[in-house]
């Protein structure tokens, strides 16, 4: 009888660690751990990490962990996500890390193939798949973009942002462990941070599967928080191309960002400052969150200060439909106003 690798590792320990932090998400929990739990690859341990959840996650959490001994639970007050994370990280148990959001759900045969992958493949620390969405009904929305599937490609796209996604990752312990793990400054782009640090030490790259049905909400980070990951996911940046310069990182001992106009002086480099403004600008264009918020005044002293940017008609446009017409002036007045300077 053949015995395979994998019941082999069952004598000596799972294999891989999920990890997952909850706050708050019972509406999609018990699907979501269901999906886990299903996966034809078993030998895994499902760590979680309440994080003070206030509805019925505890409920949902405690009765599942009574009934499956692969789950290991940890409840306890509110920390955030980034302190919940690196909690799971020290925890983990297996050679193997996988992420999960609690309101995601993973495909019966994600971890087979992503462990087949990474037995395969050891000069791969960071291996993430492409995804389906799932809408706030729980209706798939069939995906046609798909992340990068070399490693060379995966860093050339981290120029523009995160190469994989996150809660589809499947990652090497002891390198998110030498990593120092994901870090407080960079709260709401934790995980574009960690992507950037890991490039310097290994190959990120994604498998062409569609592993993971994603949950596209109005309550996700990248629309609540939309504002603050656009500059953290700057300055996550700026201070990579600094450590490609060989510069020690500025932020290891940091627990916050500094203010737009300290970033100048941090960097030792003018125009630190412009481009993290820069970059958060293009962000607001998209969220209807940021436009109604203080994000709005950068917009429109970016264009004052003579800088336009692309799309500018359009979120005048859009300002209009969602009523928010004084706004809607302000920023045309300031387009005008840079149009008739330059010509």
């Amino acid at each position: 009888m053949t015995i395979s690798v994998y019941s082999v590792r069952m004598a000596t320990g799972p294999t891989v660690s999920v990890i997952m932090s909850v706050y708050n998400g019972a509406p999609y929990l018990y699907a979501c751990m269901q999906s886990i739990l299903q996966q034809r690859f078993t030998n895994f341990e499902f760590l979680i990490v309440n994080d003070g959840s206030t509805d019925q996650s505890s409920e949902i959490l405690q009765n599942l962990a009574a009934a499956d001994s692969r789950i290991r639970l940890i409840e306890r007050e509110n920390r955030g996500l980034v302190f919940s994370l690196n909690e799971l990280v020290a925890e983990a148990q297996a050679p193997l890390l996988a992420r999960m959001d609690c309101d995601d759900i993973a495909m019966p045969d994600r971890f087979s193939k992503q462990v087949k992958f990474m037995h395969a493949n050891p000069d791969i620390g960071i291996l993430g798949s492409n995804t389906h969405d799932l809408n706030e009904d729980g209706l798939i929305i069939r995906a046609t973009e798909e992340y990068p599937l070399s490693p060379s490609t995966a860093r050339d796209w981290m120029k523009n942002g995160p190469p994989v996604c996150h809660p589809s990752v499947m990652m090497r312990t002891a390198i998110i462990r030498e990593l120092g793990g994901y870090r407080a400054p960079f709260r709401h782009a934790e995980d574009y941070d960690l992507w950037l640090r890991a490039a310097l030490i290994t190959d990120i790259c994604n498998l062409p599967d569609r592993l993971l049905l994603y949950r596209r909400s109005s309550q996700q980070i990248s629309q609540k928080h939309a504002g603050e990951q656009a500059k953290a996911a700057a300055v996550a940046w700026l201070d990579y191309v600094r450590r490609c310069d060989g510069h020690d990182s500025l932020f290891d001992a940091r627990s916050d960002l500094p203010h737009y106009d300290e970033l100048d002086q941090l960097f030792d480099e003018v125009g630190a400052s412009a481009f993290v403004r820069r970059k958060v600008v293009e962000r607001l264009r998209y969220s209807n969150e940021m436009l109604e918020g203080p994000e709005f005044n950068m917009m429109v002293q970016q264009v004052r200060a003579g800088e336009s940017f692309d799309g500018a008609m359009r979120t005048i446009l859009r300002l209009g439909r969602k009523g928010r017409m004084c706004r809607a002036l302000v920023l045309a007045s300031a387009v005008a106003g840079l149009v008739i300077s330059n010509s």
